[in-house]
């Protein structure tokens, strides 16, 4: 998650892995300008309200409710980064890869295998703010 806080950033929340993400945005890393989009369990979030200018995290699927999200609201001229964490869809549906800017996923949950494996895919467009944070953080140690 250290790709965000450059610009504001919605969280869309339709279920717990949502929800943790949520957590891990706001509680964890306490960023200021978050925007909560949440839907009932099972029901995906309103995501005309998804502001193409911010930052945006969610999960592709509730794997429990069996809802999903369709990349028709993922406009390709987007600004801000489209963070999707894609555990349990990645190999079990279709997903736009072009269109989300970092993604990640557990190969076991499809493939089979043991937990605690995960694979972290950064678009060219999402490895460049990695890139200026990282050379902050060693720029901040180096003075420090």
């Amino acid at each position: 998650m250290a790709l965000l806080g450059a610009r504001g950033v919605d969280l869309l929340a339709w279920e717990s892995f949502g929800e943790g993400w949520v957590t891990d945005t706001v509680k964890q890393l306490k960023l200021g300008d978050a925007r909560i989009h949440r839907a009932a369990y099972g029901e995906l979030p309103d995501l005309a309200a998804i502001d193409g200018s911010r930052d945006v995290v969610f999960t592709w699927n509730g794997h429990h409710s069996g809802s999903r999200a369709d990349g028709e609201w993922i406009r390709a001229d987007r600004q801000g980064l489209t963070i999707c964490d894609a555990t349990s869809a990645a190999f079990a549906m279709d997903l736009p890869w072009p269109e989300a800017r970092r993604r990640h996923y557990s190969w076991q949950k499809v493939l089979g295998g043991e937990a605690a494996h995960g694979m972290l895919v950064l678009s060219p467009r999402a490895v460049g703010p990695a890139r200026e944070l990282h050379a902050a953080l060693a720029a901040a140690k180096l003075s420090a």
